[in-house]
């Protein structure tokens, strides 16, 4: 038996996969004939685990049956504003939350409660998949966004695991963009002001990000997070982003917000003294072919 997964641990035991093979086949399927044996049953079957994206099941010369289990990944888990909990994976399928393994992917809040789909509902699902798949592939992004919200008006915030803002981000179009600016803004500006001097970074707006001011922070507070911050950047492989795109950092801390080209080749700065409050409170073709043979025995490949 084969399991195939992409992470560290797996989320479907091989004792749960025998378990249903045999329920579906009515018992062991040892010493049964292969005539009496539908592969194609048996595979159906443990694709209708949701944990389950493609299952494989074969019998080899010496009338051996193989089994190739590939399992779904999660990229996110997900709070319904109703207080449900789920996994999702790449393609937006829902898998539900196990006892005994717990993923380590972004937590998304706010997703609606609907069984069936709207067409805003499918709109405001393919944002988070953009949103879930971009942060969850992304070294520093998955190290420093520890929850992402959705608003009531369908626009995600970013909560950062470092640092005490909300990042606005509005759609999950230009998200890349969005977020090249808001790393320069974290290099260029935030690693040197603090990270509790903004209660907001907005950068939903084409060429622009915007913070508002919150206040002065403790200062012991302000050099541990321009540490942690600081290590944060270091170990980043971003690379494709320029410290042109922001301004000298000696005229960053009266400044609030930086407006900026399509090009990056020009900076204006003017204030924002009206911070924004959150709305969303914190809380994620097959082998058929077989030979005749007389007997069927079950074996554990390594």
């Amino acid at each position: 038996m084969r399991i195939k997964g992409t992470g560290e641990k797996f989320y479907i035991e091989e004792s749960d996969i025998k378990n249903q093979i045999e329920k579906t086949a009515g018992g062991s399927l040892v010493n049964k004939t292969l005539a009496s044996i539908s592969l194609v049953s048996l595979e159906k079957a443990l694709e209708k685990n949701q944990w389950i994206k493609d299952a494989e099941l074969y019998f080899d010369r010496e009338d051996v049956l193989h089994v190739a289990v590939e399992e779904r990944e999660p990229i996110a888990r997900i709070f319904t504003a109703g207080g449900s909990s789920f996994y999702m994976d790449s393609s937006g399928h829902q898998m539900p939350l196990i006892d005994k393994v717990s993923a380590r992917v972004p937590v998304i809040t706010g997703y609606t409660n609907a069984k069936r789909l709207s067409v805003k509902d499918s709109i405001l699902l393919k944002g988070v998949k953009q949103v879930a798949k971009f942060v969850y592939a992304d070294a520093f992004w998955n190290a420093q966004i520890g929850q992402i919200d959705i608003t009531p008006d369908r626009k995600f915030e970013l909560i950062p695991v470092i640092g005490d803002h909300i990042i606005r981000i509005g759609s999950a179009e230009n998200l890349e963009q969005k977020l090249a600016r808001l790393f320069l803004f974290y290099k260029q500006v935030m690693s040197k002001t603090g990270f509790n001097r903004y209660s907001v970074v907005d950068v939903q707006y084409d060429g622009q990000v915007i913070g508002v001011n919150k206040g002065p922070a403790s200062k012991v507070d302000s050099i541990q997070l321009q540490k942690n911050i600081e290590e944060l950047l270091k170990n980043s492989t971003i690379q494709n982003v320029s410290d042109e795109m922001l301004p000298d950092a000696k005229s960053a801390t009266d400044s609030v917000q930086y407006s900026m080209t399509a090009e990056y080749d020009s900076v204006s700065m003017k204030t924002n003294p009206n911070p924004a409050t959150r709305t969303n409170p914190k809380p994620v073709d097959k082998l058929k072919r077989q030979v005749p043979r007389p007997k069927a025995v079950m074996k554990k490949k390594n």
